[in-house]
């Protein structure tokens, strides 16, 4: 196998270390954890003697990075107080767990701006993840990129806006492979994957991406319809997926699947064996 990074997004459901067999089991060599319910705001400072002992066990296993993925349900761009403070104190225990088990960063979709347009709703969002930064140690915050959705925040032109506004080391980028061609990068193409590069370049925010997600694309090009299929499956398949992870400025980032797996439980050894073969 190839000694790049390849790993999944990993269960820690009864205790911590079960997210390192679960990663072990499918041959991963990084992970990706909730740092609770994905589907509920209970969020709780990871236990110590857990703590400990994961930490023990990832540097046994050589298994960096650890990435946290944070709620579904956070929205920064909301207009609703309620959600807005849900949304921080989600975020600001996600970050503060990332602090303890040395995470290379907390990945945020940053939510809808609900048909008020990313211009209202940017100042808000940036003053909200100063304060995160400011209320937190080392954690990285990455911004995922979004998957075209109507009133979701997260282009590459908006993560663009949002980086330069808070200006903080700690801010770093996350791209998905699914999210790029349902938002209309055609990544079977060479030439669209090396403009894009291009772009990111122009835009000094190659310095900042941190992490690759690969996940196949249950819909079709410019869908705007967030739905991963498993490796080679879907509709960007191996070729477009071999592009983009194999590009020259991308090609020494950790890879973390989010793929349905073969018995709909998440990534899994045959997603990561389809991924190492893609590698060049």
């Amino acid at each position: 196998m190839s000694p790049r990074k390849v790993g999944g997004h990993v269960s820690i459901a009864g205790g911590l270390t079960n997210s390192v067999k679960n990663t072990l089991d499918m041959s991963g060599n990084c992970l990706q954890i909730f740092a609770g319910s994905p589907r509920s705001w209970a969020r709780n400072p990871f236990p110590q003697d857990q703590v400990q002992n994961f930490n023990k066990q990832i540097k046994q296993q050589n298994l960096t990075p650890v990435f946290i993925h944070a709620l579904y349900l956070v929205n920064l761009a909301s207009d609703n107080p309620n959600l807005l403070n849900k949304s921080y104190q989600a975020l600001l225990i996600d970050l503060s767990n990332g602090q303890k088990i040395n995470s290379a960063g907390v990945i945020v979709h940053i939510g809808s701006h609900q048909g008020r347009g990313f211009d209202s709703t940017k100042d808000q969002v940036v003053k909200l993840i100063k304060k995160l930064l400011k209320n937190t140690q080392d954690t990285p915050f990455i911004i995922e990129n979004s998957a075209g959705e109507k009133n979701k925040i997260g282009s590459i032109e908006e993560i663009n806006t949002l980086v330069n506004q808070i200006n903080s080391p700690r801010v770093k980028i996350c791209l998905d492979s699914a999210h790029l061609f349902e938002a209309g990068y055609d990544l079977r193409k060479l030439k669209v994957v090396q403009d894009l590069v291009n772009d990111l370049q122009t835009k000094k925010l190659l310095k900042h991406l941190v992490c690759l997600h690969l996940n196949d694309s249950k819909t079709p090009l410019s869908s705007g319809h967030d739905q991963h299929e498993n490796i080679g499956q879907g509709e960007i398949g191996k070729v477009g997926l071999s592009n983009f992870i194999n590009h020259p400025k991308l090609n020494h980032l950790p890879i973390i699947l989010e793929t349905p797996g073969q018995n709909k439980s998440g990534p899994d050894l045959k997603n990561i064996q389809a991924t190492h073969a893609l590698l060049k």
